[in-house]
C-alpha cells in the first residue's frame, strides 16, 4: 500500500502538533503572562494572541491531523501474517536532522508574512523529503505515542526478508498481524498463535 499525497501530508502535518503549540504560545500578548496563575475557574482569564485566528487555526490543523493519524493506525486492517525472528531498533536520523531547523524557526511570527512564507516552504521542503524517503509513518509524535521504528528479519510468505517495522511493543520473535504502508510493516504488536 502506497501513501496518497494527500494522506501522506497529513499524517506528516499531525507529527508537527507541538510547535503549533509553541508558536501559539509565543502569540500570546505580553500583557497576559504577568498574570497570576488562576486557581479558580471564576477568576480564570483566557489570554488573547496578536494573532489569535491563525495560531488557533494552526493548531487545531495539527491536532486534527494528529487525530486522524491516530485514527488510521488504529483502524488500519492488519491483515498479514508476518513472522519476526530477529529485529534491531532504527535510530530515528529523520528527527535529529529536523530538529535544528524546528529549533530556528522558534522566532517566527505570526505578523511576519515573510517569516510564515519560509516555514511553508521549509515544511513543504521537509514533507518531500520524508515522502521520498518512506519515513512518513515515522514522525516524533508517533514515537511519544509509543510507536517504535524496527528493523527486523522476517518471514513473508515463506521468504525471509529485512523489513521495517513500525510497532506498538518490542517485536519479540514471534507472528504479528501487520499492513504494508509505503514499504514498512506496521503492527498493533499483538502477537499471533
Amino acid at each position: 500500500m502506497q501513501f496518497r499525497l494527500v494522506p501522506a501530508f497529513l499524517v506528516f502535518l499531525g507529527s508537527y502538533f507541538p510547535l503549533a503549540v509553541i508558536l501559539a504560545l509565543q502569540d500570546i500578548k505580553q500583557e497576559y503572562w504577568g498574570f497570576d496563575f488562576c486557581w479558580s475557574f471564576r477568576d480564570c482569564v483566557l489570554p488573547s494572541g496578536n494573532h489569535p485566528y491563525l495560531s488557533l487555526f494552526g493548531v487545531l490543523l495539527t491536532l486534527a491531523c494528529l487525530l486522524l493519524t491516530i485514527y488510521v493506525l488504529r483502524t488500519l486492517r492488519y491483515k498479514y501474517p508476518v513472522t519476526i525472528t530477529a529485529s534491531k531498533p532504527i535510530p530515528s536520523e529523520l528527527i535529529s536532522y529536523s530538529f535544528p531547523y524546528i529549533v530556528s524557526f522558534m522566532g517566527v511570527d505570526y505578523g511576519s508574512a515573510g517569516k510564515i512564507a519560509g516555514l511553508v516552504v521549509f515544511l513543504l521542503w521537509l514533507f518531500l523529503i520524508t515522502y521520498r524517503s518512506g519515513y512518513i509513518i515515522m514522525n516524533p509524535m508517533l514515537l511519544i505515542l509509543g510507536w517504535n521504528l524496527y528493523e527486523a528479519e522476517a518471514q513473508i510468505n515463506g521468504h525471509k526478508r529485512v523489513i521495517k517495522l513500525l510497532i506498538r511493543s518490542d517485536p519479540t520473535p514471534g507472528k504479528y498481524l501487520c499492513q504494508e504502508v509505503q514499504g514498512s510493516y506496521i503492527s498493533m504488536g499483538e502477537k499471533q498463535e
